[in-house]
C-alpha cells in the first residue's frame, strides 16, 4: 500500500492542484467567468492526459490511476454547478482522457520502460544467483568444518599406540669404513711387495 501511495503522490498533487485551483480562477461569477470553457475543456483535460501519460511512461499501464482526475473533479463540482448534466459528462470525459493518456504513454515510452525493467530484472537475477552461490559455498564450508570437528572429537589421541623405537642403523655410525678398508689394502700390498723382494734375493 505504501508503495502505491509513493507512486501516486507526485501525480496526485499536480492533478488536485490544477483541478481545484484553475476552476477558481475561471469561476463563472468571476471576471474570467466567460473563459471557463478554457479551464474545463482544455486545461483540465490536458492535465488528465499528460499526467496519465507521464505516469504510464514510468510505471506502466495502471487503470486505477485513471480515476485520479475524476475524483479530483468531483471536489471541483462543489463550486462549479454540482452534479449537473454537463459536469457528469465532463467526469466521464476526464476518465476517458486518463485512459487515453495511459495508452499514449505506453505507446511513446513503453519500449524504453520495458527495456529498463528487463535490465533491472536481469541485474536482480544476477544478484540473487551470486547470493545463492555464496550461501551454498558457506553451507558447504560449515558442513566440512562440522565434519572435521566431529572426526576430531571421535578420535582420541591418548589411545594411540606408541610407535616402537627404531634401532640405530649402521648407516648412522660415524666410522669411515671405506678409509679403513683402503688402509688395510695398502698395508697388504706393502707386505706382499716386501715378501716378493725377499724371494728375489
Amino acid at each position: 500500500m505504501n508503495g502505491l501511495v509513493k507512486k501516486y503522490l507526485p501525480y496526485a498533487i499536480v492533478i488536485f492542484a490544477v483541478f481545484l485551483l484553475v476552476p477558481l480562477i475561471f469561476i463563472k461569477s468571476g471576471p474570467l467567468g466567460k473563459f471557463w470553457p478554457v479551464a474545463f475543456y482544455f486545461v483540465l483535460l490536458t492535465t488528465a492526459v499528460i499526467t496519465s501519460a507521464a505516469y504510464c511512461a514510468k510505471h506502466g499501464i495502471d487503470f486505477l490511476f485513471t480515476l485520479m482526475a475524476p475524483i479530483a473533479f468531483m471536489f471541483t463540482m462543489i463550486y462549479s454547478g454540482g452534479f449537473s448534466v454537463t459536469n457528469l459528462i465532463l467526469l466521464f470525459v476526464y476518465l476517458v482522457a486518463g485512459i487515453f493518456g495511459q495508452f499514449l504513454g505506453d505507446l511513446a515510452f513503453g519500449d524504453d520502460r520495458r527495456k529498463k525493467e528487463k535490465q533491472e530484472r536481469q541485474e536482480q537475477e544476477k544478484l540473487m544467483l551470486r547470493a545463492k552461490r555464496r550461501d551454498e559455498r558457506e553451507r558447504l564450508r560449515m558442513e566440512q568444518e562440522s565434519a572435521e570437528e566431529t572426526e576430531a572429537e571421535r578420535y582420541d589421541y591418548d589411545d594411540e599406540p606408541e610407535e616402537p623405537k627404531e634401532k640405530p642403523s649402521i648407516d648412522d655410525d660415524d666410522f669411515d669404513y671405506d678409509k679403513y678398508m683402503a688402509e688395510i689394502d695398502r698395508m697388504l700390498e706393502e707386505d706382499t711387495a716386501y715378501n716378493d723382494s725377499l724371494y728375489d734375493e
